[in-house]
């Protein structure tokens, strides 16, 4: 009797996908945290849009009236756009990502209550073994913040953070899908997307998408064109160590 009401107990913890029994992820917290990344990067993405080809994408209904275009030219006449802003908007954009993919399988009221530890832990880039591409073989912090005062190069910016922007509102449908929420199914996406559910290692390499996708968007601030060779390719991959240097210290050192 007493094992059987173990074995029940534990079940709850469980999911079974494909055969396999894993444990279940905080999914409210991780949507609320892609949420608050997706929102920092549109706005970004609409901004390096608007410079680089003089209108607003099509994409962006909601923002694509006339009084959001008058406030972009606004906006850059009172702070035109530099390697700082592009900073700080990617700063917080890397917080929620990595605080959503930290806090995955902690408990909800504990993510919710979120002690000095635990924060400082989970804003921290993923260490996994599914992010081991991404790390540099140095792990020191280059840069500093002083030194982002320069121009972005507008073009490569902006595509590859379109493209981050594109896999990370997908995610969050996912996401979404799971907690039975009503997140617009993105434009394009093939049928069998989110035919099944989201499975932690599935998560996880959508995860890895995005970083790709977005730290090349950073990395690659400064080119006037796209890289093409493999080593080019493969360093703007890399996490950017700058971000060890702002509000929140991003960087890896044992806890």
């Amino acid at each position: 009797m007493v094992s059987r009401l173990a074995f029940g107990l534990a079940r709850r913890l469980l999911i079974v996908r494909g055969g396999v029994e894993m444990k279940k992820l905080t999914w409210k917290p991780i949507l609320a945290n892609l949420r608050e990344a997706l929102e920092e990067l549109e706005g970004t993405y609409l901004r390096l849009y608007f410079l680089d080809l003089g209108e607003l994408p099509d994409d962006c209904p909601r923002f694509g009236d006339a009084s959001y275009l008058d406030l972009l030219k606004r906006q850059e006449e009172r702070n035109p756009l530099d390697e700082m802003t592009l900073f700080v908007s990617f700063e917080h954009a890397y917080h929620h990502l990595n605080w959503a993919w930290n806090c995955r399988r902690a408990p909800e009221e504990r993510v919710w209550r979120c002690a000095d530890n635990d924060f400082s832990r989970w804003i921290r880039f993923p260490d996994t073994a599914v992010f081991a591409d991404l790390w540099p073989q140095n792990r020191e912090v280059k840069g500093r913040m002083g030194q982002l005062r320069g121009k972005v190069s507008l073009m490569p910016t902006r595509i590859f953070l379109q493209m981050a922007r594109r896999k990370l509102n997908i995610l969050c449908y996912l996401v979404a899908k799971e907690l039975g929420g009503d997140w617009a199914r993105p434009k394009g996406l093939y049928p069998e997307i989110g035919a099944q559910p989201l499975t932690e290692k599935d998560f996880a390499r959508r995860m890895h998408r995005v970083y790709v996708e977005l730290n090349m968007a950073w990395n690659s601030r400064k080119d006037k064109t796209f890289a093409t060779n493999k080593c080019a390719i493969a360093r703007r991959r890399l996490f950017p160590s700058i971000f060890a240097t702002g509000r929140y210290n991003m960087w890896w050192k044992k806890m």
